[in-house]
């Protein structure tokens, strides 16, 4: 490890960058939030009710939203808050990891990188489990760093390495990650290999699955079905190769990670495959090539999101910096400058909108969510019209929007699901039973859908919605129907 000034220019000039930007995401949410997204908006439904797992995640994204919501109300803005403070916090870990390894000038670009990533500005914007996921990953990775120092005592860094990596793992599944890239480094390197005798670390290791254990007992008492569904995520059932897909998703993380810091990364990763490498390298190494390597050979045979290699972002982060620092620090400032622009375009997209023409709806970052408060505010005059109407739905997109768009919140809903089959939160926790008497369905299928109007006494289409369709007529209309006096499935 190495010490440097703590208040150096270097360390000042990051400080301030970090904290304009944090300054400048919080006053977007809290003036100009983009609309929730149906997952974000699953969350928020969520967060109504704490629980210690729920149908496709672990807890946290739904304690945070309760946390944040309970402060500063229900809106876009307070919902998505929790994001912007995970990814401070995790750039401010960053840096003490980056002061630790080397020295606080690279401790200080790392925070400064992480906060404008590409993919970090577009997270920010957002609630889900990742800004969690990567807060956990950094300090368990910063009190291993420190831990490893006094591997024979169980002192209060391997007791926050367990605090993080169970908190991880309640954030979302794939901090299983850590343990095996964990592995990997106490096999690789030599020097790390008496941890495995090391009580810090297994006290550490045996902490995290006590924090973790609540979500555990609550998927064994309804019947794994997070397991179930993230094992679903991964899609291998069909046609297993496909580097159309893959070449998508490399080329994803050149954007998500920003062209030059991808670049030193790989150069950086090749550098720290190399016998003379240190241990420091072996260890980001370790923690970043295997995520990298999953995620890739899953394009390949499915599909992989560019979001799915994060947890490598950390590690991935340090080393594309110091390798940067260390031989053309002036890329340094380059990239820098492109990340701002490229955040700058995210941000304020409606500014630059008449600049790009008929083009400007095809790459519009929120192109799926606008409109739907507009959505919302129809749907919710047709509710009030129709005094004690159940709302029914039959996707889990559309119910998920409106149940938080619709005023008051529709908490009643139902899902049609004439075959009683459990595949997603809306079917696990919503029932609908014979002679119900009025209902408003919404639908997306532009035609009359026969199999759920021979279940009613009565159907009449009222009205069709097209709010939530942009200027590039992306998306279908959603069609609303009165139907009354349920038969039964």
């Amino acid at each position: 490890m190495h010490s440097d000034t703590p208040f150096s220019r270097p360390v000042r000039l990051a400080t301030l960058t970090v904290a304009g930007v944090i300054a400048w995401r919080l006053a977007i949410l809290a003036f100009a939030s983009p609309n929730l997204s149906f997952d974000e908006a699953q969350y928020w439904a969520w967060a109504q009710n704490f629980q210690l797992g729920y149908y496709s995640k672990p807890p946290m994204v739904a304690w945070a939203i309760a946390g944040t919501t309970a402060l500063c109300g229900d809106g876009e803005g307070c919902v998505k808050l929790s994001s912007v403070l995970a990814h401070l916090l995790t750039a401010g870990l960053l840096f003490l990891l980056g002061r630790d390894l080397w020295n606080a000038r690279v401790g200080a670009w790392a925070m400064v990188a992480w906060a404008t990533l590409p993919a970090v500005s577009l997270s920010s914007m957002l609630i889900s489990t990742d800004p969690f996921l990567l807060t956990c990953w950094t300090g368990a990775l910063w009190c291993l760093v420190r831990g490893r120092a006094r591997p024979e005592r169980v002192s209060r860094w391997w007791l926050g390495f367990g605090l993080f990596l169970g908190l991880g793992l309640l954030s979302k599944y794939a901090m299983a990650f850590f343990l095996a890239s964990l592995a990997l480094w106490l096999i690789w390197d030599r020097e790390a290999r008496p941890l495995w005798k090391s009580r810090g670390l297994w006290a550490g290791i045996g902490l995290g699955l006590a924090v973790y254990a609540p979500n555990l007992v609550w998927n064994a008492l309804n019947g794994f079905v997070s397991y179930e569904h993230t094992k679903d995520n991964a899609n291998l059932g069909g046609t297993l190769f496909h580097p159309d897909k893959m070449a998508e998703f490399v080329f994803g993380q050149f954007a998500v990670f920003g062209p030059i810091l991808m670049v030193a990364l790989v150069m950086a990763l090749v550098a720290g495959f190399r016998s003379r490498a240190g241990s420091t390298e072996r260890l980001l190494v370790s923690f970043a090539a295997p995520v990298f390597l999953v995620m890739t050979v899953e394009s390949l045979l499915s599909r992989a999101n560019a979001n799915w290699t994060a947890p490598a972002f950390v590690a991935g982060v340090l080393l594309a910096v110091a390798w940067l620092a260390g031989r053309r620090a002036a890329w340094l400032w380059v990239s820098l400058a492109l990340n701002l622009a490229a955040m700058g375009g995210l941000y304020h997209f409606e500014t630059i909108r008449p600049l790009l023409g008929e083009r400007a709806a095809k790459i519009d970052p929120m192109r799926r969510v606008r409109g739907w408060e507009l959505v919302g505010e129809r749907l919710s005059a047709i509710l009030a019209a129709h005094p004690g109407a159940r709302l029914l739905g039959d996707e889990r997109k559309i119910l998920a929007s409106l149940v938080y768009y619709v005023r008051p919140h529709p908490f009643d809903f139902a899902k049609w699901n004439p075959e009683g089959r459990v595949r997603d939160h809306y079917d696990q926790t919503s029932s609908l039973a014979a002679g119900e008497p009025l209902m408003i369905y919404v639908t997306q299928n532009p035609e009359p859908p026969q199999d759920v109007i021979r279940r009613f006494d009565r159907a009449e289409h009222i009205d069709t919605i097209r709010d939530h369709i942009d200027l590039g007529a992306r998306g279908r209309p959603l069609l609303v129907w009165r139907l009354t006096g349920f038969r039964g499935y």
